[in-house]
Formats: C-alpha cells, sequence, structure tokens
C-alpha cells in the first residue's frame, strides 16, 4: 500500500465563509453570526466576534434576516475578510487555516492490488 499525503493548507487562511456554502448561524440567545465556530466563549472575548451580539443586531430588532446580513456589521465582516484578512479573529484563524495543524488535512490511501485491501 501506498499513502500519499495531500498538500497541507495550514499556513493559507481559506474563510469558508466566503470560499464555500457555509452558512450563517443562529445563536440560541436570538443572534446571527458568521458561522456555529464564533459562538462559544473564547470567541466572545474578540472584539469582532463581540460585535455580533451586539443588542442593535438581535433578531427581535429586524424584520428579516437579510436584513441583518445586509446590514452594515456584516458588510464590514465580509470587507475585513476579503480585503483585511489579517484582522480576522483568531478562531477564524483557527478553524479556517492558521499557523496551527490543518484538522482537515486527509490522506488517501491507494491500493496497488486486490490482495492489499485484504
Amino acid at each position: 500500500m501506498m499513502k500519499i499525503k495531500k498538500a497541507d493548507r495550514k499556513r493559507k487562511f481559506q474563510p469558508k465563509c466566503l470560499l464555500t456554502d457555509r452558512q450563517p448561524a443562529f445563536t440560541a440567545t436570538g443572534f446571527l453570526i458568521p458561522c456555529c465556530w464564533v459562538d462559544n466563549p473564547t470567541a466572545w472575548k474578540e472584539k469582532k466576534i463581540k460585535e455580533f451580539y451586539d443588542e442593535k443586531w438581535h433578531i427581535d430588532k429586524h424584520e428579516t434576516v437579510l436584513e441583518i446580513m445586509h446590514g452594515e456589521l456584516f458588510n464590514d465582516w465580509w470587507d475585513m475578510l476579503e480585503n483585511r484578512p489579517e484582522e480576522a479573529p483568531e478562531i477564524c484563524k483557527r478553524y479556517c487555516g492558521s499557523d496551527l495543524d490543518d484538522k482537515v488535512t486527509k490522506h488517501d490511501y491507494f491500493f496497488k492490488n486486490k490482495e492489499e485491501i485484504k
């Protein structure tokens, strides 16, 4: 059996909220956030994440989810990720690429013949 390691992405920041179909998440307390990974006590300490928990962005203060998503907060968020990715919160760098070991790097195994499968 031959083991082939896929290329590491660990030093490249690739925001999944921009580059994939990952959807924003709702918190149990009524806030719309960029993704579920930022809804944890560690992330709440980061300034850019804290902004999503400001009462003015609570779902009860808006008519629709799109109103929030097209508002200043999300527009500033997307702009930061696209144009100033170095300003991204550490939680984003952790889950979408950073100097940490890449958790999504996978290894493929290729079998040369049927006997190796057993």
